[in-house]
């Protein structure tokens, strides 16, 4: 995703069982994909830069979550995350108009100055995310309060809270 994003959302279906993610853009572009619970058990230490299952740091300790302290982008600074998600009027739908379901996990480029976390269905395009402390922090937010309203019960809680350098303000 090379646009800037404008906002996220991520809410619990309980008919489908799982969590709509919805990424907006400032072009407009809308990103939605279903996160099961089996995904978000891995996605959330992922976010972290904890081997979901052993709980490994994953990256060299200048990369992870809790010793970044500058994103080198400005293209999280002017948006609102707290308010309510709101449909584009004239949207682009780059994944297609139905949900895809993301079932992988990619970092790239996680030597250079832009490292990226993949979310990715099982076949095509899927999104690309800064892998920087505002978006992590963001997506750490809004998942928590999914799946509190999930009642998943994934013991995921003491994971879900961001070190207090990495604290959004």
């Amino acid at each position: 995703m090379s646009d800037a994003i404008s906002q996220i959302q991520a809410s619990y279906d309980a008919i489908e069982d799982r969590i709509l993610l919805k990424i907006k853009t400032h072009n407009q572009r809308v990103y939605s994909a279903w996160i099961t619970r089996r995904y978000l058990r891995l996605l959330i230490p992922a976010l972290q830069g904890q081997h979901p299952q052993t709980g490994e740091t994953l990256f060299p300790p200048q990369q992870t979550l809790a010793n970044q302290t500058e994103t080198g982008e400005d293209d999280l600074d002017s948006n609102d995350f707290d308010t309510l998600y709101e449909e584009p009027e004239s949207p682009e739908y780059p994944l297609g108009e139905k949900p895809v379901l993301l079932t992988r996990i990619a970092f790239k480029e996680m030597d250079s100055d832009h490292p990226q976390l993949n979310l990715d269905p099982e076949e095509g395009p899927g999104i690309g995310l800064p892998f920087q402390p505002d978006v992590l922090g963001i997506l750490l937010k809004i998942f928590g309060q999914a799946l509190h309203s999930a009642n998943w019960q994934l013991d995921l809680e003491p994971i879900l809270q961001l070190p207090r350098e990495s604290r959004l303000q």
